[in-house]
């Protein structure tokens, strides 16, 4: 055989290899994206605004990027779920996350006037409101491009709204005078 046929097998045994591991690596375990946290960071009679705190772990020895993050947040009402916000992260561009390790984003999201009433009203009668926080994220693996999917309930209480936010005792006073206008409409004369 002459050199560049000893080369070119060499060459050819390298990225088998090379397929092979990362062939491995992908089998044997992925990335996680868990949803982390929730909070409420403001709250006003025409919005509220929430912090999504997300981990991404890389197990993988080297780096990967995720990119086309996309989520939905619905409130969990028995038998007919309220979509309230759904969105991408495109501004953030991609997140790199290094090898063996993980990486928290936090995604900033607006809720709507119409959906803090509707989702509000619940969160007065119950007391508290389970909401649903899920999506999906690509991850760039070089060879292969993966879409991880994440998920997580969490309930917000009243508590919450009065102590977690500036103007919480408001709101939920605005909630409850709102409130009484559409019973009052509703009630029979």
């Amino acid at each position: 055989m002459n050199t560049s046929t000893i080369l070119g097998l060499l060459i050819s045994c390298i990225v088998l290899v090379i397929l092979l591991l990362i062939g491995i690596m992908i089998v044997t375990e992925k990335p996680a994206i868990e949803v982390q946290d929730v909070k409420i960071t403001s709250l006003t009679r025409s919005e509220m605004n929430f912090e999504i705190r997300i981990a991404i772990t890389n197990p993988y020895p080297l780096g990967v990027s995720v990119s086309e993050f996309s989520y939905t947040i619905t409130a969990q009402r028995p038998g007919d779920p309220l979509l309230l916000a759904t969105g991408t992260t495109e501004e953030m561009g991609e997140i790199k996350v290094a090898g063996s390790s993980t990486t928290d984003i936090t995604i900033p999201v607006q809720i709507n006037n119409s959906g803090i009433i509707s989702a509000g009203m619940q969160l007065l009668i119950e007391g508290n409101m389970k909401m649903l926080v899920s999506g999906s994220a690509q991850v760039d693996l070089k060879v292969l491009h993966p879409t991880i999917p994440f998920s997580k309930e969490f309930t917000i209480t009243r508590e919450d709204v009065i102590s977690g936010v500036s103007g919480g005792n408001e709101i939920i006073s605005y909630l409850l005078t709102a409130g009484t206008g559409i019973l009052s409409r509703m009630s029979p004369k």
